[in-house]
């Protein structure tokens, strides 16, 4: 059992942070895969049992659905950081978009210390918590329900600050360097320590982004509300346009639309069944105009079809009879 201190009407100070215009950001989106999308950092690797990428819906994003990795309990990912050359120093950015299926007791977030240790961020009973330093008062994270979660860490005052939905939850002065990466160089996503085990949940993880600076309030809240460019990994530039599908149950054939997208480019289509596979990929260079996909060939069922050009993306969902 944890021994926990309650921070009692704690007054959350934005403090001003350092070395924001550092560049370096490594972006994870489970698109079928655990490599970094523009292959600037490792692939991560699994902790305990195989994941599987599966389509969800993602509730703060519209509704929308996106391919996630999801995690069995007591099992998760493991990025390392001493092979992204120590993207994860003093200063800092840890963004996470991510669901818990259970959320009794202690949850483990993330782990700087190789599970050597029992300290860390966790979800206790849906409040945040940095084990054993303090918890959030309220219990902004919901059972089922995917939560934009944040951790910065400012190097000039060992501040940290614990982020849901853009709100401050958690505020400490990291002086015995909790939340560093210790030697072994690697920072652990959902799997719980070898110290006192158990304290773990099965879940999804749709966005994992690194970076080596510590965001300002003004950038988390603009990232929160821009979340679907954020978790479709075209960041601030991104555009989301519509994309017709008919018909729409089919059978043999679909047609998209493409008259959305820019002329004279290429688009990339795929087609994702509802176990996060790909079936079908292929680029079309009829921007403007449409392309056709037979369906014939696929069991029945959901699938998501996605259209990419450069920063313009479509995600449109299709039943296959």
């Amino acid at each position: 059992m944890k021994k926990i201190t309650q921070l009692i009407g704690a007054l959350f100070v934005l403090l001003p942070v350092f070395g924001v215009n550092a560049q370096r950001v490594l972006y994870y989106d489970f698109e079928n895969t655990l490599e970094e999308v523009n292959g600037q950092g490792p692939a991560l690797t699994v902790l305990g049992e195989q994941g599987s990428f599966v389509v969800e819906t993602l509730n703060e994003v519209n509704q929308n659905t996106k391919m996630v990795y999801r995690f069995a309990e007591n099992s998760g990912l493991q990025f390392h950081n001493a092979g992204a050359d120590n993207i994860i120093g003093t200063d800092y950015t840890i963004e996470i978009y991510f669901v818990f299926d259970e959320l009794s007791s202690w949850k483990r977030v993330v782990d700087w210390k190789n599970r050597k240790t029992d300290w860390g961020a966790y979800v206790y009973y849906g409040q945040l918590n940095f084990y054993n330093i303090l918890y959030s008062t309220e219990a902004p994270v919901e059972e089922g329900e995917y939560t934009y979660y944040v951790i910065t860490r400012t190097a000039a005052d060992d501040h940290v600050l614990i982020y849901t939905d853009a709100e401050v939850k958690i505020s400490f002065t990291d002086a015995g360097g909790n939340a560093l990466v210790d030697e072994d160089g690697v920072l652990n996503f959902f799997h719980d320590d070898l110290v006192v085990t158990g304290e773990a949940s099965s879940g999804a993880v749709a966005m994992i982004k690194l970076y080596d600076y510590p965001l300002t309030q003004e950038d988390i809240t603009r990232n929160w509300e821009n979340l679907g460019s954020q978790v479709f990994g075209l960041g601030e530039l991104a555009q989301k346009v519509e994309a017709a599908v008919y018909p729409n149950p089919a059978s043999t054939e679909v047609r998209l639309d493409l008259s959305n997208f820019g002329r004279n480019k290429k688009v990339e289509i795929s087609l994702i069944n509802s176990d996060g596979r790909m079936v079908y990929q292929t680029v079309s260079h009829n921007a403007g105009g449409s392309a056709d996909i037979g369906t014939s060939l696929y069991p029945a069922g959901l699938y998501l079809l996605k259209a990419v050009q450069g920063n313009t993306i479509a995600v449109t969902r299709i039943l296959i009879r």
